[in-house]
Protein backbone atom coordinates (compact mmCIF):
# COMPACT_ATOMS: atom_id res chain seq x y z
CA UNK A 1 0.00 0.00 0.00
CA UNK A 2 1.45 3.49 -0.69
CA UNK A 3 2.41 6.06 1.91
CA UNK A 4 0.48 9.29 2.43
CA UNK A 5 0.92 12.09 -0.10
CA UNK A 6 1.89 13.82 2.92
CA UNK A 7 4.99 12.01 3.74
CA UNK A 8 5.98 10.99 0.04
CA UNK A 9 6.18 15.04 -0.32
CA UNK A 10 8.35 15.61 2.81
CA UNK A 11 10.62 12.73 1.99
CA UNK A 12 11.37 14.53 -1.31
CA UNK A 13 11.74 17.98 0.50
CA UNK A 14 14.05 16.32 2.74
CA UNK A 15 16.61 14.74 0.05
CA UNK A 16 16.29 18.00 -2.13
CA UNK A 17 18.23 19.48 0.58
CA UNK A 18 20.58 17.03 1.05
CA UNK A 19 21.79 17.02 -2.78
CA UNK A 20 21.83 20.50 -3.03
CA UNK A 21 24.29 20.38 -0.12
CA UNK A 22 26.41 17.70 -1.73
CA UNK A 23 25.90 19.31 -5.22
CA UNK A 24 27.77 22.58 -3.49
CA UNK A 25 30.69 20.34 -1.73
CA UNK A 26 33.65 20.69 -3.51
CA UNK A 27 34.60 17.09 -4.58
CA UNK A 28 34.70 14.46 -7.59
CA UNK A 29 31.18 13.97 -7.08
CA UNK A 30 29.39 17.38 -7.77
CA UNK A 31 28.57 17.26 -11.22
CA UNK A 32 26.66 13.67 -10.50
CA UNK A 33 24.97 15.12 -7.48
CA UNK A 34 23.73 18.21 -9.12
CA UNK A 35 21.81 15.68 -12.25
CA UNK A 36 20.68 14.09 -9.69
CA UNK A 37 19.06 17.31 -7.80
CA UNK A 38 17.76 18.66 -10.98
CA UNK A 39 16.37 15.37 -11.78
CA UNK A 40 14.54 15.06 -9.00
CA UNK A 41 13.44 18.49 -8.72
CA UNK A 42 11.64 18.84 -11.70
CA UNK A 43 10.11 15.13 -11.43
CA UNK A 44 9.11 16.32 -7.19
CA UNK A 45 7.70 19.90 -9.59
CA UNK A 46 5.52 17.82 -12.06
CA UNK A 47 4.13 15.12 -9.58
CA UNK A 48 3.27 17.82 -7.44
CA UNK A 49 1.82 20.02 -10.02
CA UNK A 50 0.00 17.29 -12.18
CA UNK A 51 -1.17 14.94 -9.47
CA UNK A 52 -1.65 16.77 -5.97
CA UNK A 53 -2.55 20.45 -6.72
CA UNK A 54 -4.82 18.98 -10.10
CA UNK A 55 -6.77 16.48 -7.92
CA UNK A 56 -6.47 19.38 -5.22
CA UNK A 57 -8.14 22.09 -7.29
CA UNK A 58 -10.63 19.82 -8.94
CA UNK A 59 -12.15 18.07 -6.20
CA UNK A 60 -11.46 19.74 -3.08
CA UNK A 61 -13.39 23.19 -3.12
CA UNK A 62 -11.49 24.00 0.37
CA UNK A 63 -8.28 23.73 -0.96
CA UNK A 64 -8.92 24.87 -4.45
CA UNK A 65 -7.95 28.63 -3.80
CA UNK A 66 -4.63 27.80 -1.54
CA UNK A 67 -3.34 25.10 -3.94
CA UNK A 68 -3.27 27.82 -6.84
CA UNK A 69 -1.40 30.28 -5.01
CA UNK A 70 1.27 27.50 -4.48
CA UNK A 71 1.17 26.63 -7.96
CA UNK A 72 1.56 30.32 -8.31
CA UNK A 73 4.29 30.42 -6.06
CA UNK A 74 6.15 27.26 -7.20
CA UNK A 75 7.53 28.83 -10.48
CA UNK A 76 10.33 29.80 -8.49
CA UNK A 77 11.40 26.48 -8.06
CA UNK A 78 10.84 25.75 -11.71
CA UNK A 79 14.06 28.45 -12.16
CA UNK A 80 16.18 27.00 -9.42
CA UNK A 81 15.73 23.80 -11.27
CA UNK A 82 16.74 25.40 -14.55
CA UNK A 83 19.88 27.20 -12.69
CA UNK A 84 21.01 24.27 -10.89
CA UNK A 85 21.70 23.05 -14.55
CA UNK A 86 24.08 25.10 -15.54
CA UNK A 87 25.47 26.24 -12.83
CA UNK A 88 29.59 25.41 -12.66
CA UNK A 89 31.02 24.10 -9.67
CA UNK A 90 33.43 26.94 -9.65
CA UNK A 91 30.71 29.50 -9.45
CA UNK A 92 32.26 32.24 -7.64
CA UNK A 93 28.94 32.71 -5.50
CA UNK A 94 27.92 28.97 -5.21
CA UNK A 95 27.25 29.56 -1.08
CA UNK A 96 25.53 32.46 -1.80
CA UNK A 97 23.67 30.94 -4.75
CA UNK A 98 23.45 27.09 -2.20
CA UNK A 99 21.72 29.22 0.97
CA UNK A 100 19.26 31.01 -1.46
CA UNK A 101 18.56 28.03 -3.04
CA UNK A 102 17.81 26.18 0.48
CA UNK A 103 15.47 28.78 2.29
CA UNK A 104 13.33 28.57 -0.93
CA UNK A 105 13.30 25.09 -0.52
CA UNK A 106 12.65 25.14 3.20
CA UNK A 107 9.39 27.99 2.30
CA UNK A 108 8.15 25.57 -0.26
CA UNK A 109 8.33 22.80 2.23
CA UNK A 110 6.41 24.67 5.13
CA UNK A 111 4.22 26.51 2.67
CA UNK A 112 2.99 23.13 1.13
CA UNK A 113 2.93 21.58 4.43
CA UNK A 114 1.26 24.07 6.24
CA UNK A 115 -1.30 25.59 3.50
CA UNK A 116 -2.22 22.20 1.76
CA UNK A 117 -0.95 18.97 3.32
CA UNK A 118 -2.17 19.48 7.07
CA UNK A 119 -5.78 20.89 5.77
CA UNK A 120 -5.79 17.99 3.51
CA UNK A 121 -5.61 15.35 6.21
CA UNK A 122 -8.94 16.82 8.13
CA UNK A 123 -10.60 16.66 4.96
CA UNK A 124 -10.16 13.28 3.13
CA UNK A 125 -9.63 10.00 4.04
CA UNK A 126 -6.51 8.40 5.13
CA UNK A 127 -7.24 5.51 2.41
CA UNK A 128 -7.51 8.26 -0.30
CA UNK A 129 -4.21 10.38 1.11
CA UNK A 130 -2.67 6.58 0.31
CA UNK A 131 -3.99 6.68 -2.61
CA UNK A 132 -2.78 10.54 -3.86
CA UNK A 133 0.55 9.22 -2.39
CA UNK A 134 1.04 6.61 -4.96
CA UNK A 135 -0.33 8.45 -7.90
CA UNK A 136 2.23 11.10 -6.94
CA UNK A 137 5.17 8.32 -6.59
CA UNK A 138 3.92 7.00 -10.04
CA UNK A 139 4.40 10.36 -11.35
CA UNK A 140 7.79 11.28 -10.19
CA UNK A 141 8.97 7.90 -10.90
CA UNK A 142 7.61 8.38 -14.71
CA UNK A 143 9.34 11.71 -15.03
CA UNK A 144 12.75 10.21 -13.34
CA UNK A 145 12.98 7.38 -15.89
CA UNK A 146 11.73 9.98 -18.79
CA UNK A 147 14.47 12.45 -17.72
CA UNK A 148 17.54 9.09 -17.50
CA UNK A 149 17.66 9.72 -13.82
CA UNK A 150 17.93 6.64 -11.84
CA UNK A 151 16.11 6.31 -8.67
CA UNK A 152 18.84 6.26 -5.92
CA UNK A 153 20.10 2.80 -4.86
CA UNK A 154 20.14 1.89 -1.24
CA UNK A 155 24.39 2.26 -0.99
CA UNK A 156 23.83 5.68 -1.41
CA UNK A 157 24.36 7.88 2.19
CA UNK A 158 21.83 10.19 1.57
CA UNK A 159 18.91 8.15 2.34
CA UNK A 160 17.05 8.58 5.28
CA UNK A 161 15.83 5.74 6.76
CA UNK A 162 12.12 5.89 6.05
CA UNK A 163 13.47 6.53 2.62
CA UNK A 164 15.44 2.71 2.62
CA UNK A 165 12.17 1.46 4.49
CA UNK A 166 10.07 2.63 1.68
CA UNK A 167 12.84 0.56 -1.05
CA UNK A 168 12.76 -2.59 1.33
CA UNK A 169 8.78 -2.34 1.40
CA UNK A 170 8.84 -2.50 -2.36
CA UNK A 171 10.78 -5.12 -2.54
CA UNK A 172 9.50 -7.23 -0.60
CA UNK A 173 12.14 -7.91 2.15
CA UNK A 174 11.06 -9.29 5.66
CA UNK A 175 11.45 -8.22 8.80
CA UNK A 176 12.31 -4.57 7.47
CA UNK A 177 10.32 -2.50 10.48
CA UNK A 178 12.96 -4.14 13.14
CA UNK A 179 16.42 -3.23 11.09
CA UNK A 180 18.13 -0.69 11.15
CA UNK A 181 19.55 1.69 8.60
CA UNK A 182 22.31 -0.39 7.88
CA UNK A 183 21.16 -3.54 7.94
CA UNK A 184 18.62 -2.20 5.82
CA UNK A 185 21.42 -1.24 3.32
CA UNK A 186 22.90 -4.95 3.51
CA UNK A 187 19.38 -6.11 2.65
CA UNK A 188 18.49 -3.73 -0.37
CA UNK A 189 22.10 -4.41 -2.02
CA UNK A 190 21.63 -8.24 -1.31
CA UNK A 191 18.42 -8.23 -2.67
CA UNK A 192 19.87 -6.60 -5.81
CA UNK A 193 22.79 -8.62 -6.22
CA UNK A 194 25.39 -5.73 -5.30
CA UNK A 195 26.13 -6.62 -1.42
CA UNK A 196 28.00 -9.86 -0.29
CA UNK A 197 25.46 -13.01 -0.36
Amino acid sequence: MPSSVRRLTALDHERLVRLLRRMCTPGPGQDRWRAEFVGLLRAHRHAERDVVIGELVADVEQLAGAAREQAAADVALDELAADAAVLAPDHPDLDRWAEQARLLLDRHSQSWAESLMVPLEGLIARRELRRLGGAYETRREEELSGAGVAPAPPRRLDLSRAELYELARRAGIEGRSSMTRGQLIDELQRHQGEGPH
